[in-house]
């Protein structure tokens, strides 16, 4: 890929100054080969990203920030494979090969490598149920993902017995009442983020956002409005009070950014195959639009002025940390901005080396897809 004209470039930095400092980085590249979504036992480094992707500019600065897998990633991952291969409807053997390689569990072991380890294999199965949700919403009509997801908010709250022949009520509903059992006041907190996530993913509006500010919006919303952090929360036992919360906002809202960019760069093919089959939730809904719109670029363009956002903000999120533990330096919340820092990072590493985004994977991109 060429390098951004300068042109470009000036308009980038017009329109993220409303979000950002602009900075430049002094980080150097780590080590980069190949793509497996595994882990030695014990070993918190993951595989390293791949370089050869379409969407991957040549030129991309090194990231800021370092991912780390859990200790027990392996065994964790093994885990909850084996309970979904038992227990989740898989129509062939190609879509169980396929459900392994994209790697879930694994995403969740580099996304919390501070997790405790009894509460590691819950919050995996947690996540996994999650994904595959929102493969199963692809296929709907915004009617039926609506009824979908509040029968499963549902089995969350623990109002409702769960159908036991639909996976999707029973999992969520036995893991809510095992993670009441082990922290009643960070499961609850979890639940309100889920309850969130879920009327968000079947949002009939989202395909009418058209700037950068209302995508951000929505993509909070989206997320469950802190989804991930009480997934951290909950799987690190971290306790936080309500002003360091407060304190942590802005953090959590520049870490948001840096992983809907990210995502939205690495799952943009995936996303145009999912609208081009014509269900209502199905429809493309990413920033690589706006950006087109936006500086009059390609897709190409589009992806690499966002690849250089996301840049930005790993800096941002440095001189935030700064700013906050000038007001407030307590263990609780240096560890929040920690496991943020951990999010952003194993976010990219996963959002590059899974074949869920990457057609470069083991199978060929549509091959054994869960709503294939």
């Amino acid at each position: 890929m060429a390098p951004i004209d300068a042109s470009i470039y000036s308009k980038l930095v017009r329109r993220f100054r409303d979000f950002l400092p602009m900075g430049s980085s002094t980080s150097t590249p780590g080590p980069i080969d190949k793509r497996v979504l595994t882990s030695t036992k014990g070993s918190r480094i993951p595989p390293p990203a791949p370089t050869e992707l379409p969407y991957l500019p040549r030129e991309l600065r090194p990231t800021r920030v370092t991912a780390e897998l859990h200790p027990r990633t392996q065994e964790i991952v093994d885990e909850c494979h084996d309970f979904f291969i038992k227990n989740w409807p898989f129509k062939t053997e190609t879509h169980k090969k396929r459900f392994c390689d994209e790697g879930y569990a694994w995403f969740n072991c580099i996304l919390c490598p501070m997790g405790l380890d009894d509460r590691m294999v819950g919050v995996c199965k947690f996540l996994t149920t999650g994904f595959l949700i929102d493969d199963m919403l692809d296929r709907m009509s915004v009617e039926e993902g609506k009824a979908h997801n509040a029968v499963v908010i549902e089995c969350c709250r623990g109002d409702r017995l769960p159908d036991r022949e639909k996976p999707a009520q029973w999992i969520m509903y036995d893991l809510f009442q095992e993670f009441r059992q082990i922290d009643k006041e960070l499961s609850d907190m979890l639940l309100k983020y889920t309850i969130d996530f879920f009327i968000a993913q079947t949002d009939a509006d989202r395909s009418n956002i058209k700037n950068l500010q209302g995508y951000f919006e929505y993509r909070h919303a989206d997320l469950g409005k802190g989804f991930m952090s009480g997934v951290m929360c909950f799987s690190m036992g971290l306790h936080v009070t309500p002003r360091e919360l407060e304190l942590l906002q802005p953090l959590e809202m520049n870490a948001m950014r840096h992983v809907t960019l990210v995502n939205d760069i690495a799952s943009y093919e995936k996303e145009v195959l999912a609208a081009g089959k014509g269900a209502a939730l199905g429809q493309l809904c990413s920033a690589v639009p706006i950006f087109i719109e936006s500086f009059g670029v390609n897709e190409k363009s589009a992806m690499r002025i966002m690849w250089e956002a996301a840049r930005e903000m790993e800096i941002e999120h440095f001189r935030l940390f700064e700013e906050v533990t000038n007001q407030c330096d307590s263990e609780a919340l240096k560890l929040y901005a920690k496991g943020l820092e951990y999010q952003i990072a194993g976010n990219e590493r996963w959002n590059l080396l899974t074949p869920r985004y990457n057609r470069s994977g083991g199978l060929p991109f549509n091959e054994g897809r869960i709503w294939g």
